[in-house]
């Protein structure tokens, strides 16, 4: 990662998820995960920062890339549930025709998953001119890859940190 200040920032952030997530505990009691939303705030903040959006652009991008989101969400709550079917169909020995009919359902949350991406995407064209757009692609896949490696970089401390 090129900026040491974002880099430090993003495992600021992450490191309490990974600590949440190894505790196990669920969230708050409207089941919502803090530091998600810090990273989604993160990203959504950096994003109209680079885009170099208006106040009023900058208001109707998140409200559009906030529906988005939610949409988003709910397409993978679902995608994780036609997983969790299939990993029972495993445990149970299933036949292979309740295997296909598990790979339709996989399929068919994933194509509306792509769907989704392609009409936000799309959409963004009566907000964001050409240029910001392809910007906002080249964010997501930087932003994305610096997630991952902050991620990395917390197991490898916390190993460190374990075997001391």
């Amino acid at each position: 990662m090129k900026n040491p200040p974002l880099r430090r920032l993003a495992c600021l952030l992450l490191l309490p998820s990974i600590l949440f997530a190894q505790s196990g505990r669920q969230g708050d009691a409207q089941g919502t995960d803090r530091p998600y939303e810090r990273i989604e705030s993160l990203r959504k903040v950096r994003l109209v920062e680079i885009l170099e959006l208006k106040e009023d652009q900058s208001v109707r991008f998140l409200a559009r890339m906030n529906e988005h989101d939610n949409n988003r969400r709910t397409m993978m709550k679902e995608r994780g549930e036609a997983l969790d079917r299939l990993e029972r169909l495993i445990r149970n020995k299933a036949d292979d025709s309740e295997y296909e009919k598990a790979f339709a359902d996989v399929g068919a949350v994933d194509d509306r998953l792509t769907t989704e991406r392609r009409s936000f995407f799309t959409g963004l064209s009566d907000i964001l001119t050409p240029t910001q757009r392809a910007k906002m692609l080249i964010f997501e896949r930087r932003f994305e890859k610096e997630l991952r490696e902050a991620m990395r970089e917390a197991q490898r401390r916390r190993k460190e940190q374990e075997s001391q």
